[in-house]
């Protein structure tokens, strides 16, 4: 029963335990990712409706029993019975099928852009998790550090209250405040977890699978004012699409002329009037008088000219967008200077200070905790500056069109 135990003991850890995987590592498994694949096979799909939309069709074999009387259904009674063996072909004078295969091409390109671009959102999501990370390991470190400091004080708290310079509150308080970080590292403990969770979601992994934040080269941000716009996929599927819609439109504009079916026949007969077998031909034109076709070629010229509008409003609004990424930035590196530079040696300094009076038996308990805190919220501020900074950059980096530091796209 305890081999049983230990076994299943066993069997839990290993299936909890994460897989602890470089950055590069998960950015090359993206390529595999079921996501990207599907939009690779979509775009697959695609170029296959193109052959199809630029082919004339089969050619159509018709056999067919003539003019067999009804009595008896015999093959030498009448002079008009026979059998007819017909084939017959669409043509099309306007070449609008060439011009349907193009356009299907233009899709095809359109959608395989559609995929890259996918592949660098998730890459992007990736980042984010990573940037994640490093902010609660920031944290937990910053809590972990104030619940040794404070466990510091607590010693010379009970000191203190064992002499009678410091009432028994001041104990109390101190202990209520480091019960309260211990909760606050549990939590963190458990942000971090799910935290794996959403990585082995996002490749759909059903094994934990952790980012190894040592093998994030974090300097690559840092370059945001250098990035690509190479990798532009948003762009270049619309341009692509567009391209698809106007060739649509020449299709459908030659849609306007209607295709021609020819046919030819070679009928088999009994020969009783002694003239021997018939062979015939036939052209079939269809009269354009449907509002389908007129109703296609709207169609189309809608659809054109809502892909015109989403390209022209995609191109005009880059810059804007980045350059407010780019005031964003420099705002909170400006906040992060300040802090770093005045606020945190300020906050750290009156905590320091109002340990030692609080020692000497000159500040209150109230006064100490008051310092630590205040000292503690501004290095979470600070922690919270840096996460927002970079994932600040990698937007830049993402918009502009960047490979965000995938290998290949």
């Amino acid at each position: 029963m305890k081999g049983i135990f230990l076994f299943v003991s066993i069997f839990i850890f290993f299936q909890t335990m994460a897989q602890n995987k470089s950055f590069n590592e998960l950015l090359e498994m993206l390529d595999k990712h079921e996501l990207v694949s599907s939009e690779r096979e979509k775009a697959n799909a695609l170029m296959q409706m193109a052959r199809k939309n630029g082919s004339w069709g089969d050619p159509k074999l018709n056999i067919s029993a003539m003019n067999f009387p009804v009595d008896s259904l015999k093959y030498n009674e009448s002079m008009m019975t026979g059998v007819q063996l017909g084939l017959s072909q669409k043509l099309s004078l306007s070449g609008k099928y060439g011009k349907l295969k193009e356009s299907g091409e233009e899709s095809f390109k359109s959608k395989l852009a559609s995929s890259k671009q996918l592949k660098r959102e998730l890459a992007r999501y990736l980042w984010l998790l990573g940037i994640e990370k490093e902010k609660l390991e920031r944290i937990n470190q910053i809590l972990k550090e104030n619940l040794n400091w404070l466990e510091s004080n607590l010693k010379v708290s009970k000191r203190l209250y064992s002499t009678g310079k410091s009432p028994q509150q001041a104990v109390l308080d101190i202990q209520i405040r480091k019960s309260e970080l211990t909760a606050l590292i549990d939590q963190n403990k458990f942000e971090k977890e799910s935290l794996k969770h959403k990585v082995s979601s996002l490749f759909e992994s059903e094994q934990l699978i952790d980012i190894n934040l040592s093998t994030i080269k974090w300097s690559y941000l840092d370059r945001w004012r250098e990035s690509s716009n190479k990798y532009d996929f948003k762009k270049e599927e619309l341009v692509h699409q567009l391209k698809s819609d106007e060739i649509k439109v020449m299709a459908q504009n030659r849609n306007l002329l209607p295709d021609i079916t020819l046919g030819v026949s070679y009928t088999k007969r009994n020969d009783l009037d002694g003239l021997g077998d018939f062979v015939g031909a036939s052209i079939t034109i269809p009269i354009p008088s449907s509002s389908s076709r007129y109703a296609a070629r709207k169609s189309s010229i809608y659809q054109k000219s809502a892909t015109q509008k989403k390209l022209r409003n995609y191109i005009a609004t880059k810059p804007s967008t980045l350059k407010s990424i780019e005031l964003r930035i420099n705002d909170l590196a400006n906040q992060l200077k300040i802090l770093k530079k005045q606020t945190l040696e300020f906050a750290k300094s009156s905590r320091d200070i109002t340990a030692k009076s609080y020692a000497r038996g000159g500040a209150d308990y109230l006064e100490l905790l008051r310092s630590e805190l205040q000292y503690q919220s501004q290095l979470i501020k600070e922690a919270n500056l840096l996460s927002n900074l970079k994932a600040q950059k990698l937007s830049y980096f993402f918009i502009n069109g960047d490979a965000l530091g995938l290998g290949s796209l």
